[in-house]
């Protein structure tokens, strides 16, 4: 899922190599934490968070019936 995070970023964002994708498993839960520059966060959340929304929506599906994936975007400080 990783990944596919990184394709994402990839496709989306005008400088992919500054996005940071941190993995973070606690139990049966996996927590992707995304860090965007500041200037490039809107690309990535997109219009009311529905860009953002649908990106955690394909992690939910893809993700094994036994793990809840949960996606964070923060900005790169």
């Amino acid at each position: 899922m990783r990944t596919f995070l990184a394709f994402v970023a990839q496709s989306l964002l005008e400088t992919p190599e500054a996005v940071q994708i941190q993995e973070v498993r606690r139990g049966p839960v996996v927590k992707y934490i995304m860090k965007v520059p500041p200037a490039e966060m809107g690309r990535l959340i997109g219009r009311d968070g529905h860009l953002a929304e649908a990106i955690r929506q394909v992690l939910r599906a893809v993700a094994p019936s036994h793990r809840k994936v949960d996606l964070r975007i923060e900005p790169l400080v």
